[in-house]
């Protein structure tokens, strides 16, 4: 697990965020993230679906299959791509986590702090998982919860199925389009 080449990333896209969206007097941006990080979660929790005990169907979206516009352009055949919803939800959790961390300096005994607190850390079932991620979101306000959120949303992920080989891809592939999205002045 390499977290520390993650905020390195992230680091590159909250100086180019800032570039193009400078703080405003009195603007309380930790606070933005967290309330940004709430809804991502909401968002990853949608697309888990496992809280949805009205529905028939409670399982995950992983996939998720569109035309591929641009290789259609290009060549005038039709050829698909595929997602997984579900990944691409926890990736964007991620980056404000990522950036919280950033934005409260963390360092990287920090890091590995949470790391130790992730081996320790045990949940009887996924729905548990999400209530203490968002439980330790909300705690940042006041207190400095870090460990426990990230060690918390590392097990999430692990529980979710993901390999840390996979949300290091999916981090990546998403961080370059948060790039080109801040480039584009497209969001």
């Amino acid at each position: 697990m390499k977290l520390i080449k993650l905020f390195e990333a992230q680091r590159k896209l909250d100086e180019h965020i800032e570039r193009e969206h400078p703080r405003q007097d009195g603007e309380d941006r930790l606070a933005k993230k967290i309330f940004a990080l709430l809804v991502e979660l909401g968002e990853l929790a949608n697309e888990w679906r496992g809280f949805k005990y009205w529905s028939n169907n409670q399982e995950p979206r992983t996939r998720h299959v569109e035309p591929d516009i641009e290789h259609f352009d290009k060549t005038r055949e039709a050829r698909w791509k595929e997602s997984n919803p579900l990944l691409e939800e926890y990736v964007d959790c991620l980056h404000f986590i990522l950036s919280i961390g950033l934005e409260i300096e963390v360092s990287d005994e920090d890091i590995e702090i949470a790391l130790e607190i992730k081996e320790n850390q045990t949940s009887q079932n996924t729905f548990d998982q999400f209530v203490l991620v968002i439980n330790w979101a909300n705690s940042m306000h006041d207190d400095n919860y870090y460990h426990e959120l990230l060690a918390s949303f590392i097990v999430l992920g692990e529980m979710l199925g993901f390999t840390w080989q996979q949300i290091e891809e999916a981090y990546f592939q998403k961080n370059a389009i948060n790039h080109r999205r801040q480039d584009s002045g497209v969001y």
